[in-house]
């Protein structure tokens, strides 16, 4: 039998209804809504912890960044002072003193470099890097790192056992004088006592050749050394060789004739300028010809300079001066410190003077084959002007065993 749609349906609803009110049977009214509302959570709490890891994996990777800059910045403020260094603490620093340096590297950090002298030969310098990522408005982060180095004056070892060394011969005529008694450059205090020394170092005394005896004087007066002879003692320093030493020096001059003086820019000296090879002079004295005007500023350069052929010398100077070629000097020469001629020490014109030592030697093949000392040169040995020479031109270098470390 048909039964309209219409029956159906009012016959569902009054089921429905007698249904409901049945005991023990409730409605399920609004069930999707926790549905729904679970599964936001459950979604909020996947992006909350997705955003936290992410937000922890940027802090890290910040982190090890600005670490990583400031172990940059310390290492290279260790390695600036040893390229930069001036060599002034050499002479002039005190045991135990200690000196800071600040760098700066553009869009990286900073670099406080200390360094403490330990005694005459070694330096303890600590370097502190210091990066920063971020701004006051989104939270800084600074990173702190800090390496340490012991560095060693590399001083050369000069074998200068008398006021000339030299594998030719040697002429002494005139007024010039060579002594070999332990002399300190006029002026120069604080000197350490020191034996005398030969006039005059040779590995044959028949190419010795001197007209008055009076004016070269020495303990002994001539001394006989193989080693004289030999062209490394030319060339090798200890530590230090020619080559080293050429490649080291602060002033570089071409052959012909020079005139060096100390010079001052601001109340410093003018390291920069290359006519100026140090102060020698201490005091300006009556009748000294060498000392006009006085320049104190430049009394602790002691620079390295290298000639690349035969020179005239006028003027005055410290520090080592060497020559791939000959040397003459001229009137009012002053030199206090240590010369190294490749070739001959030629005849010059007028008084000069020379504290320290010269070593010539007399590479085979040239023209000329002596020493000339005819004139009013005078050499005289002197073991202060040497050692300052030395080691106020001495550069640093690491020293060979745990030299460095990483302090934190």
């Amino acid at each position: 039998m048909f039964i309209p749609v219409s029956e159906r349906l009012a016959s569902q609803y009054a089921r429905l209804c007698n249904a409901a009110q049945q005991p023990g049977v409730r409605p399920r009214k609004g069930f999707a809504m926790f549905m729904a509302l679970g599964a936001l959570v459950i979604v909020a709490v996947l992006i909350a912890g997705s955003s936290f890891l992410t937000q922890q994996e940027s802090r890290l990777g910040q982190n090890q960044l600005v670490q990583s800059r400031a172990m940059a910045a310390a290492e290279f403020g260790l390695n600036r002072i040893q390229a930069d260094w001036d060599k002034t603490p050499n002479l002039t620093m005190a045991n135990g003193a200690i000196f800071d340096t600040l760098y700066t590297l553009a869009s990286q950090g900073t670099a406080m470099v200390r360094y403490v002298r330990l005694n005459n030969e070694t330096f303890w310098i600590v370097s502190e890097g210091r990066a920063t990522i971020g701004s006051t408005e989104n939270v800084a982060r600074t990173a702190v790192k800090r390496v340490g180095a012991i560095l060693r004056l590399r001083v050369p070892t000069i074998k200068a056992n008398g006021a000339v060394t030299t594998a030719g011969k040697v002429v002494v005529k005139g007024s010039g004088q060579i002594r070999g008694a332990n002399t300190n450059p006029v002026g120069w205090t604080g000197c350490a006592s020191a034996p005398d020394k030969a006039a005059i170092v040779v590995a044959d005394a028949s190419k010795v050749d001197i007209q008055k005896a009076g004016n070269v004087t020495g303990t002994p007066q001539v001394t006989i050394d193989p080693l004289a002879a030999d062209s490394n003692t030319y060339v090798r320093f200890g530590d230090e060789t020619w080559t080293a030493l050429v490649a080291g020096a602060n002033i570089t001059v071409a052959a012909g004739n020079h005139q060096p003086q100390p010079t001052v820019v601001s109340g410093s000296c003018a390291k920069s300028n290359t006519n100026n090879w140090g102060e020698p002079a201490r005091a300006e004295t009556a009748g000294n010809q060498y000392a006009a005007p006085l320049v104190p500023e430049c009394n602790n350069y002691f620079p390295i300079i290298y000639a690349s052929g035969s020179v005239g010398m006028k003027g005055r100077g410290q520090g080592i001066l060497l020559i791939n070629g000959d040397i003459t000097f001229n009137s009012g020469f002053l030199w206090s410190g240590l010369i190294i001629v490749k070739d001959d020490i030629l005849k010059g014109n007028g008084h000069a003077q020379v504290f320290g030592g010269i070593m010539a030697r007399n590479n085979e093949g040239t023209a000329v084959d002596a020493q000339d000392f005819t004139g009013t040169v005078d050499m005289i040995y002197s073991a202060c002007g040497l050692d300052r020479a030395m080691r106020g031109s001495a550069s640093v270098v690491q020293a060979k065993h745990r030299a460095w470390t990483e302090m934190y």
